[in-house]
């Protein structure tokens, strides 16, 4: 077999020789080979002798481009070590696959991965939920996929479809992630589809709507800061989770503006949001009830504008839509929420995003309010050169769509209400 200096230019075009499974050996890095299969998948494998009994063995490590060459040396370096102590690698997996179950796992996964995403803790009581309780007693050396199967079927047959969907890209990335550490052997979700197929949601609420879920709301059976959470995901057209999320450093009642760092927007990028009269209001009535439970509780103030049971935490953004949920009535096979046909918070930024556009507010503007990657991160140029942030022009918008929005709960027609944001447009 051929013995060559890798690069990663030469992993990424390398074919087999004749059409025949073919290993090409690193000569950087002793016992380190490529292998290519006539299919033209590519694997790191490291071929070592065992200690003990001088036999030839050969151990994967991992597969390319899911594991570079860089990655692949320093595991294969990190063997040789072992090797060299007296150690068989292969032995020791084995050894560490019969002790692991899958509760493990999926520990494992939410500890040093999972935890670190945005949605970390929705990850974590999914798979808890659905993997754990389910084949956490399995060994990862007898994991099949067959045991994956009966944990979405479990979810689908609670009539829960969209939940089985997220179940499995959960399961998904786990078991890669798994099999790029080398605790799985095979990568078990390969060629698994989706359990559902499950269409884009284009739920916008009509101005009837509007009016009718505003005043609804003051009577749903969910908490106050609830229900102001959900009265800014329609007034500023924000994220649930990030709404939900709001401490007091991110904000700026002044100069009606909320920040959004970061770690706690959905692209990565610092959000600034300019803050509506309307929102301003209802951000202060939320701060005014948090500082008297506060006090009348004798503890230290909370950093959280909409914190959790006992202040510890920011509520979950999880919690809001089940709180809607909660809200279902269904009665003579018609089915509403809050008096209206069922939705969800997201489709409140939906909403917003569509009434702005209707009023002639330009869909780039829109983009940049509601933090679209598609519009903050389009190109190059708007990436690393343009920084103009577009500030005036989401003011402008936000303002002129609460215009809109008083004007719907005040009772204006559609047509009436259309105007008002019309006319402000072209003043």
């Amino acid at each position: 077999m051929p013995t060559i200096e890798l690069t990663d230019r030469f992993c990424q075009s390398a074919k087999p020789i004749d059409g025949k499974q073919t290993d090409y050996f690193d000569l950087k890095t002793k016992g380190l080979c490529l292998r290519v299969s006539p299919a033209g998948t590519r694997s790191w494998n490291l071929v070592y002798t065992k200690p003990g009994d001088s036999k030839r063995a050969r151990m994967k490590l991992g597969r390319y481009p899911e594991m570079k060459l860089v990655k692949a040396r320093e595991k294969a370096r990190d063997a040789r070590s072992e090797i060299g102590e007296g150690t068989d690698p292969i032995a020791e997996k084995k050894a560490l696959a019969a002790s692991q179950t899958v509760s493990d796992m999926v520990e494992n996964y939410i500890t040093r991965h999972a935890s670190t995403k945005r949605s970390g803790d929705e990850i974590a009581r999914r798979l808890r939920k659905n993997v754990s309780d389910t084949i956490g007693t399995i060994k990862l050396s007898e994991l099949h996929r067959r045991d994956l199967t009966r944990c979405i079927d479990a979810v689908k047959d609670r009539g829960a479809d969209v939940e089985a969907n997220r179940v499995f890209e959960d399961m998904r990335a786990m078991v890669r992630w798994a099999r790029g550490r080398g605790d799985l052997d095979e990568n078990l979700v390969e060629g698994m589809k989706r359990p559902t197929e499950t269409s884009e949601r284009d739920r916008v609420l009509l101005a009837e709507e509007i009016k009718t879920m505003w005043k609804e709301l003051p009577d749903a059976d969910m908490r106050e800061s609830t229900r102001r959470i959900l009265r800014l995901c329609l007034v500023t057209g924000q994220r649930v989770g990030e709404i939900a999320g709001m401490v007091r450093d991110e904000i700026d009642l002044d100069q009606r503006l909320w920040t959004i760092p970061p770690a706690r927007a959905k692209n990565k990028r610092e959000h600034v949001v300019p803050l509506s009269e309307m929102a301003v209001a209802i951000i202060r009535e939320q701060l005014s009830a948090v500082e008297a439970l506060d006090e009348r509780k004798g503890r230290v103030p909370t950093p959280f504008i909409f914190p959790g049971p006992g202040s510890r935490a920011a509520v979950t953004g999880a919690s809001i839509p089940k709180a809607v949920k909660r809200e279902e009535v269904t009665k003579r096979e018609t089915t509403t929420i809050m008096g209206i046909t069922p939705w969800t918070p997201h489709d409140l930024r939906r909403t917003a995003a569509t009434r702005m556009e209707e009023i002639g507010i330009s869909p780039f503007i829109i983009g940049h309010v509601l933090n679209h990657v598609s519009a903050t991160k389009a190109s190059i140029t708007s990436r690393v050169y343009a920084r103009y942030d577009y500030a005036k022009e989401k003011r402008e918008a936000l303002d002129l769509w609460a215009e809109q929005l008083r004007a719907i709960i005040a009772g204006a027609d559609r047509e009436s209400a259309l105007q008002v944001g019309k006319v402000a447009v072209q003043s």
